[in-house]
């Protein structure tokens, strides 16, 4: 059951052609609008109004707050698509578009400008010349003739700009124009292109091109010295999810920039590919973002990083990397960050799944949670390239090791770890080496196993739940206020905590309250201890006083004043102080 303030949030097609998937996106957001990472797994329920609009699905696997599913509508009629979750539900207005003029389009746009709005048939390659710019219309549904196999079907190549224009009640919708799922179009490709953006776009069913990159399977997005911004975007189902089929992890994966592209994901969604984008040669800042369920044979990996360009920067933030047959984040020779983000289940035993693979380059992964992978961290030997890794304040938890150092060549190359203020948990050790242990550098973390280091813990950190996925820290955990002390401080003002998770303490408690003879007034300020409080009296709410900051050394301290009673009723309150 979800918490008070918690509400859905539907993003679909406001429209539809009759028996062709359309892409329906489920949030879960709490009080404050953010989604709910702590909703680890859930489902959600599809149904119509009226019933006899039969939908392909019923369900929408979500993690961490957002999930998506293609689903497809016979039977046709305009409906009320009702999507519910527990006690949560929302509904979404779907017409059919049964009447509506479909506009073919192919070849080279004339002119310096074209607008698309309505119904799009691409019936060949669409090309946008330098200078041109092309606008998708909210609501726009472009519709690609595909193909069944081989790797040459429509694409859509760009030179000028592309402004797609959706919005969250109004989204874009670029995808295949058969409603069999064997059908798939091509490729975007941005060639050497002006600056373009995609905003509530999704894109789906492509991916019937050359193969290339990492995985030699096709990218659905194609840039090749080009900038592109994606925002609230859906790049989705562009390979056979189905381990029965024979297109498993096949034709599609979502991207592979080179060349000196910049790229940048605000709050998409990238899923069912063969695998995320693969980035080479390429400026990445992928944001408040979701990549999931990529299957495949091999490298299935959720992103692929390779070595950018002098001066580009590659960041990873507040995003979620779940689920796939492979590395949640895979690199060669990249300097990245991951901050703030969630790593899980990559765990194909067949595949050697690691959360984050690192050969080559620097990761510096920050305030991060990577669970439930088969590794956690592991640094690869290659060819006498040294591999640096930083973590801070992270929560590694993995069914083998949760930091490693592996050989993969049979060269020894430096492997250099630098770990502060984390946790590090494996099933069997939490720290793994073919190379000198010296040069996996732990300190101020609890690491379940004993590691020559400054202020390292070896005992139960102490979790919330985790067969409920709450890595919080409980109230009696080892890890609050024993990470470095030379660290900056917490939010509370308390020595900074081990783990991914910042510990909050409970409300404090104002008690035993007592009038004295001599007319002063006394009670108790029970809170959680090495932190300060502000005291606050009132006698007139909702103004009220400070009566005073109290740095809590113990668990109950007594308070008071002299005046208590002489101006009548006096109310008292106590919170952390700013």
């Amino acid at each position: 059951m979800a918490s008070p303030g918690h509400q859905l949030k539907l993003i679909t097609p406001s429209g539809y052609v009759a028996n062709l998937a359309a892409l329906v996106r489920v949030e879960v957001t709490d009080a404050a609008g953010q989604r709910d990472w702590g909703m680890w797994d859930a489902e959600a329920t599809l149904s119509s109004d009226p019933p006899r609009v039969t939908l392909s699905t019923n369900r929408v696997v979500l993690r961490n707050g957002l999930g998506s599913a293609l689903v497809s509508c016979s039977n046709g009629a305009d409906f009320d698509l009702i999507v519910t979750l527990g006690d949560l539900q929302t509904h979404r207005f779907l017409r059919l578009l049964t009447n509506v003029p479909v506009v073919a389009v192919g070849g080279i746009l004339p002119g310096l400008s074209t607008t698309w709005s309505g119904l799009v048939r691409i019936t060949n390659d669409v090309i946008v010349p330098a200078g041109h710019t092309l606008t998708l219309q909210p609501d726009t549904l472009v519709l690609i003739e595909g193909v069944t196999n081989g790797t040459v079907a429509n694409d859509i190549s760009v030179s000028g700009t592309i402004r797609s224009l959706g919005t969250a009640v109004q989204p874009v919708t670029i995808t295949c124009a058969e409603p069999d799922l064997a059908y798939r179009w091509g490729q975007i490709r941005h060639n050497n292109a002006q600056p373009s953006l995609y905003r509530y776009t999704s894109i789906t069913r492509g991916g019937r091109s050359t193969g290339e990159g990492h995985t030699g399977t096709a990218p659905v997005i194609r840039p090749i010295g080009s900038t592109i911004r994606f925002e609230s975007c859906n790049i989705t189902d562009h390979a056979e999810s189905s381990p029965a089929s024979v297109e498993f992890g096949k034709p599609g994966k979502i991207m592979q920039a080179s060349l000196g592209s910049d790229i940048t994901f605000d709050d998409c969604l990238l899923a069912r590919s063969r695998m995320g984008p693969e980035i080479n040669g390429t400026a990445l800042l992928l944001t408040n973002s979701y990549i999931v369920e990529m299957y495949g044979v091999n490298d299935s990996d959720g992103i692929f990083l390779d070595a950018q360009q002098p001066g580009q920067s590659i960041t990873l933030t507040r995003s979620v990397i779940a689920e796939g047959d492979d590395d949640g984040i895979d690199t060669l020779g990249s300097t990245f960050t991951v901050d703030h983000c969630i790593i899980r289940n990559w765990r194909n035993p067949f595949e050697d799944s690691k959360g984050i693979s690192v050969e080559g380059g620097e990761a510096r992964i920050w305030h991060s949670l990577l669970v439930d992978n088969a590794l956690g961290v592991s640094g690869k030997g290659n060819n006498g390239v040294n591999v640096r890794v930083r973590i801070d304040h992270s929560t590694i938890l993995s069914e083998s090791y949760a930091v490693g150092a592996t050989n993969k060549t049979g060269t020894t190359p430096v492997i250099d770890y630098r770990i502060t203020n984390s946790i590090l948990r494996g099933t069997s050790i939490s720290i793994f080496t073919q190379y000198n242990p010296s040069d996996i550098h732990i300190d101020y973390s609890n690491a379940g196993q004993f590691w020559v280091g400054q202020g390292n813990l070896s005992s139960d950190p102490m979790f919330m739940n985790v067969a409920g996925h709450d890595y919080r820290l409980q109230l009696a955990s080892p890890c609050i206020d024993s990470g470095d002390p030379a660290a900056p401080l917490d939010p509370d003002g308390s020595r900074t905590d081990m783990g991914s998770f910042t510990f909050l303490p409970p409300p404090p408690v104002l008690r035993n309250p007592r009038l004295l003879s001599d007319g002063s007034f006394r009670f108790e300020l029970e809170a959680y201890p090495n932190r300060s409080y502000l005291v606050e009296v009132s006698t007139n709410p909702p103004i009220w006083n400070p009566l005073g900051t109290v740095f809590q050394a113990s668990n109950v301290v007594e308070l008071g004043e002299t005046n208590g009673i002489d101006d009548g009723m006096r109310l008292y309150r106590a919170r952390l102080a700013p």
